[in-house]
């Protein structure tokens, strides 16, 4: 090991990749302590408040995600036009990603705030009691979706730019910020779920403003003015964000999409308690994916713009440094997840069928999920390359067309109950990471025109 080490810090595509990533990881370390803050606070007001917040999270989490619809194509471009030195642009597609993100979570916003009731029994079915509660926790929270939708926006330019500091100030903030307000509005105005919810959107109005005066400072020259006459959409460009876009969202749709039915099914077949587990369980795996996401971040920028300069070979170095430290993450993680999952349960409820539940998840899932690093590291892989077709199709295939069908057979038919849908979770990433291979060693992302 001391000799992996070693060789690692002779490796300069190593340090970037920590330059670029470490920034990401810190910022979703501070999100994942949030999630469990607010999990934690939620969970004092009773068990019903804790499986109303795991039914809301899994929705808006969905809701958020199409907002992939326009930062995936906006990473892509924006690298690749940077690696080029083109930062006419550079600006003419991040003002572009800003219009697209602020009209589409606009109209989201305005549509899924009128619907949410519907919505929830919809997707749910839950009790009067969990939904009333998940409506007023919902509801707020899709008043804020604009704001996370540009937030994502933003955040993704000055990342593809190389600066994954900035965007750690501001949500870094922005995430103690909500942890400030959260007991606040929950326990001493006491509104209860509700102020949990509205904690996160005053936090994402925060981001908003601060976001946006750095990046008006990085590239309009602190010029406010340069940065409104710039806010124009044309078809070419705009185009060409969606279409890479398209495919991007449509994979990370697949996941929180089929989680939603998922949950459903948990809460068919297990009840309050298993739904609460689901949720604590899941805010716990986040911690798993923060080393991840931020190498897949930091390969993403690396790859598009090595590709933007015309450097093909410097993408192998930077892929195969970034699978190493991928798969020592993962051998770190599967100590707690194995050892003392009952611990980390804990943090949330004394309730023994919640923690046994979720002891359940996260032992057997981890057991699918150590495969991940292909998922995400060639899909960090794929974005940066602005080909982000086969991992829609691999996203796709094991989520929507396998786990979902694989969940019902195992929980209902063969009478598993919830370990059958925690078993149908683990096999449908082992599944996902067998496509995603075939795609990347077929080598076409390396020859992508956008």
């Amino acid at each position: 090991m001391s000799e992996l080490i070693a060789k690692f810090k002779l490796t300069s595509d190593l340090k970037k990749i920590f330059a670029l990533s470490w920034p990401v990881m810190l910022g979703m370390i501070l999100q994942s302590l949030l999630g469990t803050v607010d999990m934690i606070f939620i969970s004092k007001l009773g068990i019903n408040e804790l499986a109303a917040a795991s039914l809301g999270l899994t929705t808006i989490n969905v809701v958020f995600v199409l907002s992939t619809l326009v930062s995936a194509g906006t990473i892509a471009l924006v690298t690749r036009s940077y690696g080029e030195g083109n930062m006419d642009k550079v600006r003419q597609y991040s003002s572009e990603s800003f219009l697209l993100s602020a009209i589409i979570g606009g109209v989201l916003s305005i549509v899924s705030f009128v619907y949410t009731k519907p919505l929830i029994n919809l997707l749910y079915n839950p009790d009067a009691a969990i939904l009333d509660l998940s409506y007023k926790y919902l509801s707020v929270l899709f008043l804020g979706t604009i704001f996370v939708f540009i937030n994502s926006a933003l955040r993704t330019i000055m990342q593809a730019l190389g600066d994954t500091r900035t965007p750690l100030y501001v949500f870094g903030a922005s995430n103690i910020l909500n942890m400030v307000l959260a007991p606040l509005l929950i326990f001493v105005f006491k509104f209860g779920i509700t102020g949990a919810a509205l904690a996160a959107v005053l936090s994402s109005i925060f981001s908003f403003i601060f976001i946006n005066y750095f990046l008006i400072k990085k590239l309009y020259e602190s010029n406010i003015r340069i940065f409104l006459k710039s806010m124009k959409l044309e078809v070419k460009s705009s185009t060409k964000i969606f279409k890479i876009g398209g495919w991007a969202c449509l994979q990370q749709l697949a996941r929180p999409l089929t989680g939603m039915l998922m949950v459903r099914l948990v809460y068919q077949v297990g009840g309050k308690d298993a739904s609460a587990g689901f949720g604590a369980g899941g805010n716990v795996f986040n911690y798993t994916f923060i080393f991840l996401v931020g190498l897949s971040t930091a390969i993403a920028i690396m790859v598009g713009q090595s590709l933007g300069r015309g450097d093909k070979e410097a993408c192998d170095n930077i892929i195969k440094e970034g699978m190493k430290l991928a798969v020592i993450n993962m051998l770190i993680f599967a100590l707690p997840y194995f050892i003392f999952p009952d611990l980390m349960m804990k943090l949330f409820t004394k309730d023994i069928n919640v923690i046994s539940e979720g002891v359940h998840y996260l032992k057997i899932v981890y057991l699918g999920v150590i495969f991940v690093i292909f998922p995400t590291i060639y899909g960090g892989v794929f974005q940066g390359a602005g080909d982000t077709f086969p991992p829609m199709i691999s996203s796709i295939t094991a989520n929507v067309i396998l786990k979902l069908p694989l969940a019902y057979l195992l929980a209902i038919g063969f009478k598993m109950g919830t370990n059958g849908v925690w078993a149908s979770i683990a096999l449908s990433v082992v599944i996902e990471a067998i496509i995603i291979i075939y795609y990347f060693n077929k080598g076409n992302w390396k020859e992508k025109k956008i």
